[in-house]
């Protein structure tokens, strides 16, 4: 036990003196202590978790070198228990994501979208939002109101809107 601290004492030691020449100066030394430890603990909480894993292998080795396969299944069933809920939560979130994402492409071709994958999807919508002018690309049109032949049988209120139109209507014909 005490080698393996201090192997993971030295590796951890070589690890910092690595960090130290990688960082670029910063102006605050308080900043570079900070940020020495961090990284410090980030290392040693990664090395740790690593050791865990290593750890459970071997127990379950060792289980099922002494034939305890009953004591195994139990512990892989509560294992398998405490990822179901995480399982079924991570499904959820994604069906909604999907649900958002469907929601913002056109009717005629969600039912193609349905059935792919979230990444797939979100690349989709991204070019369908990119792709959609913010203005109408109209050019040289006149939005106006088409003035029937006879003017004469517009409403009072119509005549008086387009009045100018009307008038312009008659130049040109006269020209």
């Amino acid at each position: 036990m005490s080698e393996e601290k201090v192997v993971a004492n030295e590796s951890v030691e070589e690890n910092v003196a690595q960090i130290k020449a990688q960082e670029s100066p910063t102006p605050d030394p308080l900043i570079a202590e900070a940020k020495k430890y961090r990284k410090r603990a980030q290392l040693a909480e990664s090395k740790i978790a690593e050791l865990e894993k290593k750890f459970e292998a071997q127990e379950n080795a060792k289980l099922k070198e002494n034939e305890e396969y009953k004591t195994l299944a139990e512990k892989l069933e509560a294992e398998n228990v405490s990822l179901r809920g995480v399982q079924e939560e991570h499904q959820s979130m994604i069906s909604q994501r999907k649900e958002a994402l469907l929601s913002l492409i056109p009717e005629e071709k969600r039912e193609q979208f349905q059935n792919k994958d979230l990444d797939v999807l979100e690349f989709v919508v991204s070019e369908i939002s990119s792709k959609t002018p913010s203005e109408p690309n109209v050019h040289n049109q006149v939005r106006g109101s088409q003035i029937p032949s006879d003017w004469t049988t517009l409403p009072k209120d119509e005549r008086k809107a387009n009045w100018g139109n009307i008038l312009r209507k008659i130049a040109n014909r006269k020209t």
